[in-house]
């Protein structure tokens, strides 16, 4: 489930080996719905991946490193919007809400790679010390 790799994800290693490791589509499954609140066609969209490749994986199977990569980095964008807002129901709903400092553009639109990513994790460090965002 999703709160076994919120765990896992903490540090960058952890991330990391998760990413070598990779993650089972079933766990990719559960992001995408609990945390991201989108279809898998939407998501697979963010993740650089065609729905099509998603639809032929078994659960038990490891979805692409593209994928793998951009679920992680929702996952540590939803831990520290955790961290700043104080619940899991107002961590969800900030990442599906489109958002001014980013252009209009939802935070989980924003993480199809790195630099969205780092744009969004900057993001919430504004918030949570009191700069207007």
């Amino acid at each position: 489930m999703e709160q076994i790799l919120v765990r896992e994800c903490l540090s960058p290693a952890a991330c990391r080996k998760l990413l070598e490791k990779g993650i089972r589509k079933s766990d990719f499954i559960a992001v995408v719905k609990n945390i991201a609140d989108m279809t898998e066609k939407d998501f697979a969209v963010i993740a650089g991946v065609s729905q099509r490749t998603l639809s032929r994986l078994k659960p038990d199977q490891t979805i692409p490193p593209q994928a793998t990569e951009v679920t992680l980095s929702v996952l540590r964008i939803y831990q520290k919007a955790q961290e700043v807002f104080g619940s899991e129901t107002r961590a969800q709903e900030w990442m599906k809400r489109p958002n001014t400092a980013l252009q209009g553009r939802t935070p989980v639109a924003c993480v199809q790679n790195r630099f969205g990513a780092e744009e969004v994790t900057d993001v919430l460090n504004r918030i949570e010390y009191g700069v207007y965002s």
